[in-house]
C-alpha cells in the first residue's frame, strides 16, 4: 500500500476496484482522500491531472442508493457509470502506470 499524497496510490486504487479487491463506495472514499486532499498537483502529469479530475469528477457524484438515482437522474453517477469512468482512466494511463 502506498501513502495517501503518492500517486501510486491512485494507480493502485484503480488496480484494486478493478480486480473486487474493494467496493465502489470504499474505491470513491480511498480515491477522494488521496487525490482531492493529499495529492501535491506538481507531481501529476498534465495527462494524469486531466483525467484524475475526470474520474474524480464522478466519484464525487457517486451513489450507491436507487431513490438518488431515480429522483435525481443528472445530478448522480451509477456503479455501472463509475466502472466505465475507472476503465477508462486505466486505459488513458496504461503507459503512465509508475507501479
Amino acid at each position: 500500500m502506498f501513502e495517501k499524497s503518492d500517486k501510486r496510490r491512485l494507480y493502485w486504487l484503480i488496480d484494486q476496484y478493478l480486480v473486487s479487491k474493494i467496493d465502489a463506495g470504499t474505491f470513491c472514499d480511498e480515491f477522494y482522500y488521496s487525490y482531492n486532499l493529499e495529492i501535491d498537483y506538481k507531481i501529476l502529469s498534465e495527462e494524469e491531472q486531466e483525467v484524475f479530475s475526470d474520474l474524480s469528477t464522478v466519484v464525487s457524484r457517486f451513489s450507491e442508493f436507487e431513490e438518488d438515482i431515480c429522483c435525481y437522474p443528472k445530478a448522480y453517477f451509477t456503479e455501472e457509470q463509475l466502472k466505465k469512468k475507472i476503465v477508462e482512466t486505466k486505459e488513458k494511463l496504461k503507459t503512465k502506470s509508475p507501479i
